[in-house]
């Protein structure tokens, strides 16, 4: 059988988009988690990632922030993001800004 019309040095197109980081998000007001797939281990993905989620633009997160379980507040950068767990889940709160409507995000886990 001979096939005709096939090029034998194609190669399929890999995926465009792979993540490295794959989290489960449940938003303030929702009883589901959402699944989060990040492409890069750093903030900006992370943010711009859960604003889409939340159907808001991404320009206005100014600050991401963990919440521990002893109440600690820390600041969330890109070695924050590195060290998230595969499947991490976690709750996010949002708030605004009254001044500027920039948007915070705090994380749960």
């Amino acid at each position: 059988m001979e096939l005709v019309g096939v090029d034998p040095t194609y190669v399929p197109a890999a995926r465009k988009r792979k993540s490295v980081l794959a989290i489960y998000a449940r938003f303030q007001g929702e009883s589901i988690h959402r699944a989060i797939y990040l492409e890069q281990l750093a903030v900006s993905d992370l943010a711009g990632k859960l604003a889409q989620r939340l159907e808001m633009p991404t320009g206005p997160v100014v600050e991401v922030v963990r919440r521990t379980k002893k109440g600690v507040t820390v600041r969330v950068d890109d070695s924050v993001v590195a060290q998230l767990e595969d499947e991490q889940d976690m709750e996010v709160e949002w708030a605004f800004s009254d001044e500027s409507g920039a948007l915070t995000l705090c994380l749960h886990y």
